[in-house]
């Protein structure tokens, strides 16, 4: 109810902010009766597990609102045509992809913050171009960013997520975080729908 309730948020803001709001007090009052139910009191709790799941899907929504937004951007923007449009995506994620992968292997190197500080500035660049962007080639660095940023979150800030609670509890992080992550893909397309597409 409470996923629902916030993809809805873009096409009917009061209803899906009172339906959220109910939603959230419901699993709040079923937290508080059941600390080891399928949302571990223990994970609310943690600000390691919180803050790895709220990047993900930050991160993860701004990934798929590009991926859905980047191809009109590219036609009405730069004058780019669809064969062009996908070939270009085609290559940004693919190049993105690769990047995660390089990210991810260094992680334990880097340090947690090192790596958030990479993430966060990835996404926050992608955002940027995408909104004041008109050159192609920039756009699809707009979407190398995108999915660079969201599939090196998954990866490493899956692995955070999980080192937070205690070894009982951590199939449950897991899940929970994967949930955040893959929410990402509801919203993302109901921004882009409302932002770029429905324009």
């Amino acid at each position: 109810m409470l996923a629902t309730a916030l993809v809805l948020l873009p096409h009917a803001p009061a209803v899906a902010l009172g339906s959220a709001a109910v939603a959230a007090a419901l699993l709040a009052l079923h937290v508080r009766r059941r600390p080891d139910g399928f949302v571990p009191a223990a994970l609310v709790r943690s600000p390691l597990f919180v803050g790895s799941a709220l990047l993900a899907l930050a991160l993860s929504t701004s990934y798929f609102t590009l991926l859905f937004a980047v191809p009109r951007l590219l036609g009405d923007r730069a004058g780019w045509d669809v064969t062009a449009a996908g070939t270009g995506q085609l290559v940004a994620l693919l190049t993105g992809s690769a990047l995660s992968w390089l990210l991810a292997a260094g992680s334990a190197r880097m340090g947690r913050t090192a790596v958030r500080t990479v993430l966060v500035a990835t996404g926050t660049l992608a955002a940027v171009l995408a909104v004041f962007a008109s050159w192609g080639p920039l756009l699809l660095m707009a979407t190398l960013g995108g999915v660079f940023g969201a599939t090196g979150a998954n990866a490493v800030l899956s692995m955070q997520a999980a080192s937070s609670v205690p070894d009982p509890q951590r199939p449950t992080a897991i899940g929970l975080f994967t949930l955040c992550y893959q929410l990402g893909g509801a919203f993302g397309p109901a921004i882009a729908t409302a932002l770029v597409l429905g324009a």
